[in-house]
């Protein structure tokens, strides 16, 4: 445990091997679920996506929609980020995000196999590019290289985050009605 407090890259080793961990446990927990289960949980999935592709939800109602979601995801992060505790979170945080992605990608590749990480890809795809980099920029990189926040930073992530639910919201549920 020595070696780890003391290495340089311990945090980068840390967010790595939480969020590697995150997915795994995730995985565990899907594959471990009853059949029933994993058929609801199917089922629930998949109506979320059928509810938010098929709808004629205009592109304003939907993006006031999702939105204040996406900007109190990122506000908590910013909270994270300034108190002291912030390693530590971080570490939780990421190995939530593997969860989460892990019981995501587990239905659909239990329907569809290998296709059901292309439907995976479809789900989150113009608006990934976008919130990739900046999830990158606040769970990676700023604690790493030990940046800390400024009003320009926070003005830039928000607004970069507003147009990421904007693109979510305009493109997302044309590639959604493409997947079923």
């Amino acid at each position: 445990m020595r070696i780890f407090k003391t290495r340089e890259d311990s945090l980068e080793f840390g967010l790595s091997f939480f969020l590697i961990l995150g997915a795994v446990l995730g995985t565990v927990f899907c594959n471990g679920m009853s059949g029933e289960m994993k058929q609801e949980l199917l089922v629930t999935e998949q109506s979320m996506v059928m509810t938010s592709a098929l709808s004629e939800t205009e592109f304003m109602e939907l993006f006031l929609r999702i939105l204040p979601k996406r900007l109190c995801t990122l506000m908590i992060i910013f909270l994270i980020l300034s108190t002291t505790a912030a390693p530590f979170l971080l570490l939780l945080t990421v190995a939530y995000l593997g969860v989460s992605a892990a019981v995501m990608i587990c239905p659909l590749t239990m329907e569809a196999g290998v296709l059901g990480i292309w439907k995976y890809l479809l789900l989150v795809f113009p608006q990934c590019l976008i919130y990739v980099p900046v999830g990158y920029l606040v769970l990676w990189w700023m604690p790493v290289k030990k940046k800390r926040l400024t009003v320009l930073s926070v003005i830039v992530l928000t607004m970069a985050v507003c147009l990421g639910a904007a693109i979510e919201s305009l493109m997302n549920p044309w590639f959604l009605a493409l997947l079923w």
